[in-house]
């Protein structure tokens, strides 16, 4: 008997899935999504809410420090009218005609002159008649003629004898176009009459320029505006010359120090602005009131300015969270292309089986051989899962490391925005520390120390005269003491803000940004470390010897090797006060090699290292 099998009919059309199956699949894709978008937008809001609120810290920061500017300038042309105005009420001029001979002649040109000379926010000082007219001022002697009955200060004072210091609206100067307002007070008779007036002209220019250079480490966009406390513009940057000398009632500066009565503030807001063409401006404004001036200083930003970093990082996010969408689409694609095969080898295996019962006996070894080869695919199968499981941990923690590395140079970034500030601030307490009037007093004692030569010949109720000189030359010499160790002092502390400042660079340079080799001297390096460790060494008693120090340049990292440098004096100084020895010595060594090495020894007659730990 001869046995005849029947081979299958071959399948044209692959199984699929139940769709049951499919459709767990498919929701769980979806709810994979669902919840990578969730996730992205709650971060982005996140973010988008911290750099809003550091944004609003460092700009009522900013506020803050131009009303300080604001103040010293106004304190500095203050004290050139108070003086002024003191000179000549000292005088006690009886009449209009004494005070006219006495403003108009050439000795108070010399004095205005000598005055505000040093004094560079000063444009003009100026002595007026009850008239309104000019009798002298700085420009030039004798004085034009000149009429300023017209001027508001003038109409003020002479309605009012009750003010003080009258703040005056920024007017043109006619001589040279550049916009100036004016402090003025008023003169009296003794019978309180008024006799004129004193002016001091406020260069706008020197705030002016300040603003630029703020703004410009502010961004792009970014303004300054200075206020009278009517809401009067007095000077802006960037300059809008037709609202000089306007007021404006409807901005934000108007609603937060008028409206709510606040001393400042900090407002993001997106409503019309004069100073753009009444446009729709989305921007962070922090206008900030002065405590003793009658000013009010508003630093302003855009969006596109204090939002940069945010959608820097919104990149990213939306970059890192497209892959893990399509990631995600391509592990159901895999689990749907896998489930049809299974139901695939389902069926070849329900056809097998059918074979089987038909011809047991003559396909039997086809039956084991087909075992095997579905074992081989279910261990790839296996295999594939699990290296897609590896690959997806892989992404995770290549996301999650990009995602901290982005967060610590945004930090960085921030710190690096606060020293900006910091160094900003030193800057200006070493200008004003060196360009304070002050400089003069010396000179001013000097001046009249021939004077003591006369007083043994005066009578004895003159030597009271001789002791306060003699008083005066000491002051004037403990002035100078102390101005040369402010000066040294705020030296000291921008180089360390610049030392930080290095330090948060090479941290970012960490993160693949950016090199910092510079060419320099290693021996300024050297005394930069044993200058900010001064203090130590001198409280601990030691004594820094650094004869031999190679004055030549070198290339490399400074920042870090200033920290290597002050690390070896830190432990070389807790060496000596471990050792308890009388004389304490720290001796440092350079040499800079003729292949271009560096070689830096920093010794010292300490404890030392037993040859033990050595």
């Amino acid at each position: 008997m001869t046995a005849t099998a029947t081979a299958p009919t071959r399948q044209t059309a692959q199984p699929r899935p139940s769709n049951r199956r499919r459709n767990e699949i498919l929701g769980i894709g979806a709810m994979a999504m669902l919840v990578i978008l969730v996730t992205t937008l709650a971060a982005a809001y996140t973010l988008r809410e911290v750099n809003r609120r550091n944004w609003a810290d460092e700009m009522s920061s900013i506020s803050l420090l131009l009303a300080e500017h604001a103040s010293q300038a106004m304190f500095s042309a203050n004290t050139v009218l108070s003086l002024l105005a003191d000179t000549v009420d000292k005088e006690q001029l009886p009449n209009d005609d004494a005070y006219r001979a006495y403003a108009s002649d050439e000795a108070r040109f010399r004095m205005l002159v000598d005055t505000t000379k040093a004094n560079p926010i000063i444009d003009v000082a100026t002595f007026v008649a009850r008239d309104g007219r000019v009798l002298n001022f700085t420009r030039s002697f004798p004085a034009p003629v000149i009429d300023l009955s017209d001027r508001d200060y003038f109409k003020a004072h002479s309605a009012d004898a009750r003010i003080d210091v009258f703040t005056s609206l920024p007017v043109r100067n006619k001589g040279n176009g550049k916009w100036v307002f004016y402090l003025s007070r008023r003169i009296n008779d003794p019978q309180g009459q008024m006799l004129g007036l004193v002016l001091v002209g406020v260069s706008v220019e020197v705030f002016a320029k300040f603003y630029e250079s703020v703004s410009q480490q502010l961004g792009k966009g970014s303004s300054i505006s200075l206020y009278r406390s009517d809401f009067t513009v007095m000077t802006r940057w960037p300059l809008v010359e037709a609202m000089v000398g306007q007021a404006n009632l409807t901005g934000i500066t108007f609603d937060v120090i008028a409206n709510q009565q606040l001393s400042h503030g900090v407002r993001f807001t997106d409503q019309r602005t004069v100073f753009r063409g009444e446009q729709e401006v989305e921007r962070l404004v922090a206008p900030r009131r002065l405590e003793r001036y009658p000013f009010i200083v508003t630093p302003t930003v855009t969006a596109a300015t204090y939002l940069q970093n945010w959608w820097a990082s919104m990149r990213w996010l939306a970059l890192t969270s497209v892959l893990s969408m399509a990631l995600v689409a391509l592990g159901m694609g895999m689990l749907l292309k896998s489930a049809s095969r299974s139901a695939r080898e389902q069926e070849q295996r329900l056809r097998a089986e059918a074979l089987l019962r038909a011809a047991q006996g003559d396909l039997e070894s086809r039956v084991d051989s087909r075992t095997a080869d579905l074992r081989r695919e279910i261990t790839e199968r296996e295999q594939a899962q699990q290296e897609l499981a590896r690959v997806n941990a892989h992404i995770a923690s290549i996301s999650h490391r990009a995602g901290m590395a982005e967060v610590a140079n945004s930090v960085l970034h921030n710190v690096g925005n606060v020293l900006n500030s910091v160094n900003v601030s030193a800057t200006l307490l070493a200008e004003q520390v060196r360009r304070t009037p002050m400089v003069d007093f010396p000179r001013a004692v000097a001046m009249a120390q021939p004077l003591l030569d006369d007083l043994p010949a005066a009578p004895p109720a003159a030597h009271g005269s001789r002791d306060a000189l003699a008083f005066l030359g000491l002051l004037a010499g403990q002035w100078e003491s102390e101005q040369q160790l402010m000066l040294r002092e705020t030296a000291q502390l921008r180089r360390q803000v610049e030392h930080i400042r290095d330090i948060v660079s090479r941290q970012q340079s960490l993160s693949g940004q950016s090199g910092l080799s510079e060419r320099f001297k290693p021996s300024d390096v050297i005394h930069d470390a044993l200058a900010i460790h001064h203090e130590a060494l001198a409280r601990s008693g030691v004594t820094v010897l650094a004869p031999n120090l190679d004055p030549r340049d070198w290339q490399g990292d400074r920042g870090k090797l200033t920290q290597i440098l002050l690390n070896l004096v830190v432990n070389a100084e807790q060496s000596l006060a471990a050792s308890g020895a009388a004389e304490r010595t720290i001796g440092c060594e350079c040499d800079i090699g003729t292949d271009g090495s560096l070689c830096i020894t920093v010794s010292d007659n300490g404890v030392g290292i037993t040859p033990a730990a050595l």
